[in-house]
């Protein structure tokens, strides 16, 4: 009875991952589909706030600030379950840091800072990764100001983003471009729409430009990397569970073999003690 005892625990152990899994496969298919849904609106706004900015001129350092080093932007994840996801975006996060020269490192998330740490390279700055597409710009502000104190300031030039390119449920690839100063084709651009306004400095309108690009930028990529999170996340879920309710059909066959064994046992013993008494009563 004990072997039974110990194979029903895990049995227990086996439903109660079960529920987690599937737990986690049903927020991250939520996610997913939030994330999915935004996604072609906030590309379309970012097209809107790149013509403006190419009309506004806001491509450069503000006035009499200097160039200072390169800097990678880097969007991981925070939680579990997504494989080799995060590792890979590190990966590239590092070669790209080791190619430009880059001596400052941004994370969101902290999923695969682990391996770069022991290259020696550690963020200059780690916020949490967000997990849902629901107040993610908001979310993305104070990022995108200390992005723009650290340029200011002559400590960050050029910023490249290493993010991961949505290729449908299950299926991304890391990519790294750069997203500071803006990598804009003049001949994608429109003629200026409109002119700039005579009651607000130009320099005041470059500067809320160039900040609203940066977060419509930050806000296109993060949502496409949360599709390709929330995707390989409901990939790997669906392996766990389907692994799990194998181990689990595994272990309901092994405690009704065991009880069919016990019972075999048992009828064997009963039937050796009904010889035995019929020996030990034909002898007498």
């Amino acid at each position: 009875m004990s072997r039974i005892r110990e194979r029903q625990q895990k049995l227990r152990t086996l439903r109660t991952l079960g529920e987690a899994v599937s737990a986690l496969r049903a927020l991250a298919a939520q996610n997913f589909r939030i994330a999915r849904a935004e996604l072609p609106h906030a590309r379309a706004y970012l097209r809107e706030i790149a013509q403006f900015v190419g009309e506004s001129g806001a491509r450069q350092l503000p006035e009499g600030a200097a160039a200072g080093p390169p800097g990678v932007l880097l969007l991981t994840a925070d939680l579990g379950l997504v494989g080799d996801y995060a590792t890979r975006l590190a990966s590239l996060a590092e070669a790209t840091m080791h190619d430009l020269g880059a001596r400052v490192l941004i994370s969101l998330g902290r999923r695969g800072l682990r391996g770069m740490s022991r290259s020696g390279i550690v963020p200059r700055e780690i916020y949490p990764a967000p997990t849902g597409g629901k107040g993610l710009a908001l979310q993305l502000l104070p990022v995108v100001d200390r992005v723009l104190e650290l340029r200011e300031a002559g400590e960050l030039g050029a910023l490249w983003l290493v993010s991961a390119r949505f290729g449908g449920a299950g299926h991304s690839q890391p990519v790294a471009r750069r997203l500071l100063p803006e990598a804009l084709d003049p001949g994608e651009l429109a003629p200026a729409a409109h002119a700039m306004s005579p009651y607000c400095p130009s320099e005041r309108i470059q500067a809320v430009a160039l900040r609203e690009f940066l977060a419509a930028s930050l806000h296109a990529s993060l949502l496409e990397a949360l599709c390709s999170e929330h995707g390989k996340r409901l990939v790997v879920a669906e392996g766990a569970r389907q692994w799990l309710s194998e181990r689990t059909e595994e272990q309901r066959r092994r405690i009704a073999s065991l009880r069919r064994e016990i019972s075999t046992q048992e009828v064997f013993e009963v039937v050796s003690a009904a010889r035995a008494a019929a020996r030990m009563e034909a002898s007498s």
